[in-house]
């Protein structure tokens, strides 16, 4: 591994001089050129960025086209595009994005010209307009990537919420996506556990993105730019997981003017503040629960003896705009959970507190009009902490997670025909891991600082106007083990007809981390590299999809796809000590393959979607369920989810959300007896069923919300009055099933979910 690391210093290094030697953009693209074929001198590149003229914000994904040439491109995350033309021509070119009025301008270029053409688009009230429309349309044929989702931050606001909007709560609303119950944020993507989800926050890993016990995520609906889910099938720059990528972009911040925003609701209180700062913005963005506030108040705390528990999440971003050429971002982000149980009883004393920290510098630089890079530098924590009992008897339990990372991409826009782009990524992790039990020595205490490295390359190839290829490869490897993961993916699109789109993919991912969970008790994460006795999980992937547009403003999209998973893990039971992964984990395989329905419609006053997923996962563990194949408990076969907000006027929007799916899969004990030793009553003793062999009753739940929009103190309707019903039948879903020993016969009982719950929220903005 001194080999992979030395291979990373120099390409950081060889990054960093880059922009020294590369003068101009020509000298700069003929230094990555190699033998690709020397573009037209009479073209000319049209470049720039694309962004909110009421806020400033850059505007990822949107599209400039040229309709008379049938060439168009799509801004890129930093929402910066280039596009080449034939100069000497009048042409017409039209830049357009959801939820803005498109901007039209007609240009002439000269030979070889390379214009910078920044464009800024105004917010608008979409209500059909045919032209939002075509864009969508052109858009969805263009995009050569499977799997891709976009969630828009108004669509988390609009939709029912639990007592808080999370984002969370609307992707597992979406085909392929699964839960573990009502109560859990964890996100279980096409038969793939949590763990094997990238999550990342302005480009920083957040290793346990929950709140109140998994019941909330940790993003603030506030602070949330953009949101981009991957379910499968994405490219060689995400790596080190298995099965999707969430990544999340939070708000620059107000550029123009200053203003901010107040939320007060039924468990928990937001506040956002943006303001101009030099030639950028600084945000900063706050959430805070009060239950226990509310519960010290009415005396329930102390007469029902309940935990003093709350959480928090504060949020910050600064942005520079340092010239025509680079830009710089800082984010930041804490949260934490806190619970505190006393009791009068000695050795009744409970304290958790769990959290995550992360930040993040981001440096983009333009090269040339079709030369973009992007470096970042980020750092991610999460902690455990557990102490139970006082004094000598106590009981400790800690964990911690760090990682300190460097990697950037560069891409390269050859005229219109490639988009390469090359990457590295180093990581310095160290997990600690600790139990302890009063004074007596540690019966685990792990710690390690292993390192990744990873380099990829990619292109994104259109071969002609119907069809698209982007192919590349990803090199990746851990200083825990002497391994090496090469990661060969391909994906494809070919437009069949106007409203017709093929598309493809086939790739291989490799995981280094292992997670240790409960479930139930999300806190109790912990995560391991791999070491000598353990090899890296691997997966190979299938994808094969439709995109049409059956009629004007909806859109249907039909995906299959097939995972082979080997090198698995699932905690062995019992563990009260261990050094080594193999001390830990059983190892095994699965496999996971279904087909997903997804129909949406975006423009008018109903807007919404209707998805449908067929599924199987299943597992094989030679040490468990006696070697046979079984589905692990987030295996769901059907599933079926309507959303819909309407906008009633302009003063109020309903949104509903019905869900229905196949009952969790589960293991019943089937026997119960004490094993009798001589003159004394032995242990009770559990047999259990074969593995997840039964299943709970179907799951299925609506609820409802209105929000109504008016003036308060103001001339402008600057607040939301927002009311939820959740559950609004009130069915009682079973979580799970219990053995209820002290009877004779022992009974079953079914433990419940969540009734009907009601919720408010007033929020204002100034």
């Amino acid at each position: 591994m001194i080999s992979l690391r030395f291979f990373c210093l120099v390409i950081v290094a060889s990054w960093i001089s880059l922009p020294l030697v590369a003068t101009d953009s020509r000298s700069a693209s003929r230094l990555l050129r190699g033998e690709l074929p020397p573009s037209d001198s009479n073209d000319a590149v049209i470049s720039g960025y694309v962004k909110d003229s009421a806020t400033g914000e850059t505007l990822a994904g949107a599209t400039v086209r040229v309709r008379t040439l049938s060439r168009g491109a799509l801004t890129n995350s930093s929402g910066y595009y280039a596009l080449h033309l034939p100069s000497g021509r009048s042409l017409t070119v039209e830049f357009s994005s959801y939820g803005y009025a498109p901007f039209i301008t007609k240009i002439t270029l000269n030979p070889a010209e390379e214009r910078r053409l920044n464009i800024t688009l105004a917010p608008s009230v979409v209500e059909g307009s045919e032209i939002m429309v075509e864009t969508d349309r052109y858009k969805e044929r263009q995009e050569p990537q499977v799997s891709r989702v976009k969630i828009r931050p108004a669509e988390i606001k609009n939709l029912p919420k639990a007592g808080e909007a999370d984002l969370f709560r609307i992707l597992q609303l979406l085909p392929g996506v699964q839960t573990s119950s009502e109560i859990s944020s964890g996100l279980y993507i096409r038969g793939g556990s949590p763990d094997q989800n990238l999550i990342l926050l302005d480009g920083s890993v957040l290793y346990n993105p929950s709140h109140f016990f998994g019941f909330f995520s940790t993003f603030n609906p506030d602070a949330i730019k953009d949101v981009e889910l991957i379910k499968g099938g994405f490219p060689v720059e995400y790596g080190g997981r298995l099965s999707a990528v969430l990544s999340v972009t939070n708000r620059d911040g107000d550029m123009n003017q200053t203003k901010g925003s107040v939320s007060i609701g039924a468990i928990s209180s937001r506040a956002s503040f943006e303001t101009p700062v030099g030639n950028g913005a600084l945000s900063l963005f706050g959430r805070r629960t009060y239950i226990d506030v509310i519960l010290k108040a009415t005396g329930l705390q102390q007469s029902l003896t309940l935990p003093n528990y709350n959480f928090f999440d504060l949020n910050g971003k600064f942005t520079q705009i340092l010239g025509a050429n680079d830009r710089i971002a800082i984010a930041g982000y804490g949260g934490a959970d806190n619970l505190d149980y006393s009791s009068d009883k000695a050795g009744s004393n409970i304290a958790i507190n769990w959290g995550n920290q992360a930040g993040s510098a981001q440096w983009t630089h333009i090269l040339g009009p079709d030369l973009f890079t992007k470096i970042y530098a980020t750092g991610s924590r999460y902690y455990t902490n557990l102490t139970a009992g006082v004094g000598s008897e106590g009981f400790t339990w800690t964990n911690n997670i760090q990682d300190l990372s460097l990697y950037g991409n560069l891409e390269y826009l050859f005229k219109d025909e490639h988009k390469l782009k090359l990457g590295f990524q180093g990581s310095a992790y160290r997990f600690q891991f600790k139990v302890q039990s009063g004074s007596n020595p540690p019966s685990a205490n792990i710690d390690l600082s292993p390192f990744y490295g990873a380099l990829y390359l990619q292109d994104e190839w259109k071969t002609s106007e119907r069809t698209a290829i982007t192919g590349g490869v990803r090199v990746d490897g851990i200083s825990a083990k002497s391994q090496i993961g090469i990661d060969p993916r391909i994906s494809a699109r070919y437009i069949l007809n106007e409203d017709i789109t093929l598309k493809a993919s086939v790739g291989i991912y490799h995981q280094y981390l292992k997670l240790a969970s409960n479930p139930n008790l999300s806190f109790f994460d912990i995560w391991l590299p791999v070491d000598s006795t353990q090899n890296a999980s691997k997966a190979l992937q299938y994808v094969v999809g439709v995109s049409t547009i059956p009629f004007s403003g909806y859109t249907l999209d039909v995906e299959a796809y097939y995972k082979d998973m080997s090198n698995l893990v699932e905690i062995r039971p019992n563990i009260i000590s261990g050094n080594k992964l193999s001390d830990i984990f059983f190892v095994g395989s699965g496999r996971a393959y279904g087909i997903e329905f997804f129909l949406q419609k975006q423009v008018g006053d109903l807007t919404g979607w209707i998805g449908y997923t067929l599924a199987w996962t299943k597992r094989t563990f030679p040490d468990i369920n006696n070697g046979e194949e079984y589905p692990p408990t987030y295996d769901r076969r059907n599933d079926v989810d309507v959303v819909l907000t309407y906008k009633l006027s302009d003063r109020w929007t309903i949104g509903s959300a019905f869900t229905y799916g196949t009952g969790q899969a589960y293991s019943q004990t089937v026997a119960l007896y004490r094993a009798l030793e001589p003159d004394a009553e032995g242990a009770l003793v559990t047999v259990a069923g074969k593995r997840n062999a039964l299943r709970l009753p179907p799951y299925n739940r609506m609820d409802l919300s209105a929000t109504y929009s008016f003036s308060l103190f103001s001339d402008r309707r600057n607040a939301e009055f927002d009311i939820d019903l959740y559950n609004v039948y009130n069915h009682r879903n079973v979580w799970f099933r219990q053995v209820d020993a002290s009877t004779n016969p022992a009974t079953i009982t079914d433990v419940k979910l969540l009734p009907i719950l009601p919720t408010f929220s007033l929020s204002v903005n100034f």
